[in-house]
């Protein structure tokens, strides 16, 4: 089986893809994954690379492709999502890969915008007739219920090992309707950055967006976050093992709401 990733920072944070692709071989599945994600981006900007996409999924032999739009910054409108959704899962189709789309997960911030999500979402998969990766809703169970579990990277928008760890759970259990119980509590962890680092970063940003004239202040956020928030090079040292009951507990939620 081969499985295409489609999506954007959210989606290559903690190598979230190949946490899915281990718990494929721990259960002994033959799995492949690829990945198409930059930053920020979105589906009309995946659309937009169609030359790219159609080759992919003309040519690469693939099952399924995963879809995950951009929902944080920027948070593509509804119609817009809709209208670029429906296009990618209509290109899969058209090559015979099964979409399956993801739902993404409120920022910590603004827990009230994942109801937002679900109708978005939830309004696309009933549409295009697709599978949804109910992932968006493991977060919010998680933020309300185990507060001891932190879902969420330092800035309060990125999954945290655990985060990561859940969406490939739940995709995982997405695909092949079986329960995730028992999964080795291993995750990646690609940016450890310390929170005093990160709050200089936070701030770096926070100046040049209240100076939005001002392209020097952007080029010196950009250029402090390329030195200091440089992703792990090493698989080992990217390799996280999780707290056994924070896992179990994860892995509840999955069968919850995946099966």
């Amino acid at each position: 089986m081969k499985i295409l990733f489609l999506g954007n920072s959210h989606t290559y944070y903690n190598d979230m893809p190949q946490i899915f692709a281990n718990i494929c071989k721990e259960r002994g599945k033959d799995v492949d994954v690829a990945m198409q994600a930059q930053s920020g981006v979105t589906y009309g900007w995946h659309y937009g690379k169609l030359i790219e996409l159609r080759f992919a999924l003309m040519y690469g032999g693939y099952d399924y492709i995963i879809m995950q739009q951009a929902a944080h910054s920027p948070c593509p409108s509804k119609e817009e999502t809709l209208a670029d959704g429906m296009k990618i899962i209509e290109l899969a189709r058209r090559y015979g890969v099964v979409p399956i789309q993801t739902m993404p997960w409120a920022e910590k911030r603004s827990p009230e915008h994942q109801y937002e999500m679900y109708e978005i979402y939830e309004e696309l998969a009933e549409k295009a007739g697709v599978r949804i990766n109910p992932v968006g809703r493991i977060f919010e169970d998680i933020f309300n219920n185990y507060p001891e579990i932190n879902m969420y990277w330092l800035d309060g928008e990125h999954a945290s090992e655990y985060g990561s760890y859940a969406a490939a759970l739940c995709t995982y259990a997405t695909i092949f309707a079986e329960s995730v119980k028992g999964v080795s509590p291993k995750s990646y962890y690609t940016y450890p950055l310390s929170q005093e680092t990160w709050n200089e970063i936070s701030r770096a940003y926070a100046e040049a967006a209240a100076c939005p004239c001002d392209r020097a202040l952007a080029k010196k956020a950009d250029a402090l976050w390329n030195e200091k928030a440089k992703p792990v090079l090493d698989e080992k040292e990217a390799e996280r093992v999780l707290d056994t009951d924070k896992a179990e507990i994860i892995q509840e939620l999955v069968d919850k709401y995946a099966l």
